[in-house]
């Protein structure tokens, strides 16, 4: 009769005979990415279109979200590191999101000169100069870009990758990028369209920001910062809108 083994309950031994940490099961390493992006989901697919058609009520309401996701982030461990906004991590993230603030205006503005009714928006038709003003540099800034790039590459993309390898939690990121956009590609177009038209409108327009989403999160993951991104997510929106603007009136 052979003796029974003993099963190992601390990890596997290396070579210099300390015990290894076994890492956490697979469905507990996906929860609490998991757990985050279906908040994030909830937030922007039905909490936000709850509110009142009113886009500084709006942007306060994304800005105090963030800010408290960023308060549960901290005292649950992250550090101002893992959130991409800690201080050894801002030179790169002002380069490179400088850099994209500028490729953004340089293309809007080639743009401008070759092509301007391809920026045309029917949307901001009869809009002030005073209220183009106020969503360009207040509302999408900071209740759009800052609240996003804080949300999901700082929040989701940083606790992520402390559980699952930097690809699996970048995808992950993306995925859910795309999918809080959801209403908003689900919403009336300016053109009236059938039903399977419009599905696959919205399953495009999710399908193009999953893809947006892949970009910011690799500045995230090449910087550290989450400036990167927020430079590039302000060029296509600050930005576009601005030249948007510009469009209709001539």
């Amino acid at each position: 009769m052979t003796a029974p083994q003993a099963t190992a309950t601390s990890g596997s031994p290396t070579a210099d005979g300390v015990d290894e940490p076994e890492k956490p099961a697979h469905w507990r390493r996906l929860a609490p990415p998991a757990v985050i992006a279906v908040l994030l989901l909830v937030w922007s697919n039905l909490a936000l279109p709850a509110l009142p058609a009113d886009p500084v009520l709006k942007a306060v309401f994304n800005v105090g979200g963030v800010a408290a996701m960023v308060t549960v982030a901290r005292l649950l461990g992250l550090t101002w590191h893992d959130l991409g906004i800690g201080r050894g991590t801002w030179g790169a993230g002002l380069r490179w999101g400088g850099a994209a603030i500028g490729v953004a205006i340089l293309g809007y503005g080639a743009v401008l000169v070759v092509a301007p009714h391809l920026l045309e928006n029917p949307q901001l038709a009869g809009a002030s100069p005073g209220a183009l003003l106020l969503r360009g540099l207040v509302l999408i800034p900071l209740g759009t870009v800052l609240a996003e790039e804080l949300a999901f590459r700082g929040v989701l993309q940083g606790h992520s990758v402390r559980s699952l390898s930097a690809r699996v939690a970048l995808s992950v990121t993306a995925v859910a990028f795309g999918l809080w956009h959801l209403t908003v590609a689900m919403g009336p177009s300016a053109v009236p369209l059938p039903p399977t038209l419009q599905w696959t409108s919205a399953l495009a327009v999710i399908g193009v920001t999953v893809l947006g989403g892949l970009a910011l999160g690799w500045l995230r993951h090449r910087t550290g910062s989450v400036l990167a991104p927020i430079g590039l997510h302000l060029g296509t929106n600050a930005v576009g809108l601005v030249a948007a603007g510009v469009a209709l009136a001539h």
